[in-house]
């Protein structure tokens, strides 16, 4: 079965949404003031992550010292070894930035999963946000995760199988070029608001029985 997975990183593979809360924590909670426009679509992704980087003041050190509190989700390195097995290309796709992606990776020895983000760059007591990729139908998002498995496809053979999981509203888009959406969370009332199909999920256990089942992994 030709068959890829795209996965979120904050609230999904992490535990927790780290963008917002290192925000919130290095805003002194100011960055709270920008999220109902984002989540009405008032404001874009782009526009949100600029004027949150630009209320941060930090030393790298600090940063990193911050992010060392984080986990992954239950059953994630185990569903990432499943997807090998499988032969199951295993992505993820981030509306937030590649620098605490790739440090909570490393961590858990995950280092040679491909990451498509934004970038944020520590640099003059500071964050310094890039946006590397191109939303050709989106303006919405900073890196439109709909226009990166599109990309995707059209890159692969016809029929290839799309399987999205999320938690949040910046995983919308993705819903519009997935064959197979789990959701939970937010993603979950978004797709049950727009009479959109998902699976229900806690955990990545969770995700794991399920597509055994649909004989996407092997047991």
């Amino acid at each position: 079965m030709n068959t890829a997975v795209f996965c979120d990183f904050d609230g999904t593979i992490a535990r927790r949404d780290i963008g917002y809360n290192l925000f919130h924590h290095f805003s002194g909670g100011r960055n709270d003031e920008l999220l109902p426009d984002w989540k009405s679509g008032r404001m874009s992704s782009r526009e949100i992550l600029l004027r949150e980087a630009a209320m941060v003041k930090a030393a790298p050190e600090e940063v990193y010292a911050f992010l060392d509190q984080f986990e992954l989700n239950p059953g994630f390195p185990q569903f990432v070894q499943k997807c090998r097995e499988s032969e199951l290309d295993l992505q993820v796709l981030s509306d937030g930035m590649g620098f605490y992606i790739e440090y909570l990776l490393e961590k858990n020895n995950l280092t040679d999963l491909t990451v498509v983000s934004n970038q944020g760059i520590l640099e003059n007591g500071g964050i310094t946000i890039q946006f590397p990729h191109d939303n050709p139908t989106c303006d919405r998002c900073g890196n439109c995760k709909g226009d990166r498995i599109r990309e995707y496809r059209q890159a692969h053979e016809k029929g290839l199988q799309a399987i999205f999981i999320g938690d949040g509203y910046s995983d919308a888009c993705a819903t519009t070029a997935a064959d197979l959406i789990f959701a939970k969370k937010d993603l979950e009332e978004y797709c049950r608001t727009n009479d959109i199909d998902y699976v229900k999920y806690d955990d990545f256990f969770d995700v794991s029985r399920h597509l055994v089942e649909r004989g996407y992994l092997v047991e």
